[in-house]
């Protein structure tokens, strides 16, 4: 078992009377994208983008339609969790669910929310099997969404567990990056309550 690291941000304070050096960026405001070269700055670039509802970043983690086309057979895909109903499994069909729909519920979570709200992703009990050019990393998750919407009520906290299947590919912009191939969602591994699945539908339909 292996966990992955923790990154953090010192943010340095100078006086206003003096010269100061250059700031890094507002972690709570943008979001910097580092290139995805270890599975673990992938799921840092994840947990980042998701924080800020950057959708746009929040989709290059998985592998784009173009990438794939050009590193072989690879479709993206998403296999909800089993208390997920009949009719709403239909939603993540393969010919029904993409990249574009990962992006789309990411922009509408935002639509929902007051300006400048945050989300928080929690990872834990992380599990590692790593090849040269392909991964699979097993995590308990737990989402926290402010809870008050403009149009609707989101769950304040969505938990479960999940896996995701990833390749090491040579991405659209020609770098050796990894990138998210297929997810799936499951239960909660103790306790219940709405998954990652349910707020997809919740902001799908």
């Amino acid at each position: 078992m292996k966990r992955l690291p923790l990154l953090g941000l010192t943010f340095l304070a100078g006086c206003i009377f003096s010269t100061r050096a250059p700031q890094p960026p507002d972690a709570s405001a943008t979001f910097i994208w580092t290139p995805a070269t270890t599975p673990g700055y992938l799921i840092q670039n994840l947990t980042g983008a998701l924080k800020i509802l950057d959708a746009p970043d929040y989709k290059r983690v998985f592998i784009s339609p173009t990438e794939a086309a050009s590193n072989g057979t690879m479709t993206f895909s998403f296999s909800p969790s089993s208390n997920i109903s009949p009719s709403s499994r239909g939603i993540f069909t393969p010919s029904n669910w993409s990249v574009t729909n990962e992006g789309a519920w990411v922009t509408t979570l935002a639509g929902q929310l007051p300006p400048n709200s945050q989300i928080t992703l929690l990872l834990t009990d992380t599990v590692i099997d790593q090849s040269a050019n392909s991964a699979s990393l097993s995590y308990n998750y737990v989402v926290y969404t402010p809870a008050s919407t403009s149009s609707s009520v989101i769950p304040g906290v969505v938990q479960g567990s999940l896996q995701f299947q990833l390749a090491f590919i040579t991405t659209d912009e020609g770098t050796k990056e990894w990138r998210i191939v297929s997810w799936t969602d499951g239960l909660p591994r103790s306790g219940t309550g709405p998954t990652w699945s349910d707020l997809k539908v919740d902001l799908s339909s």
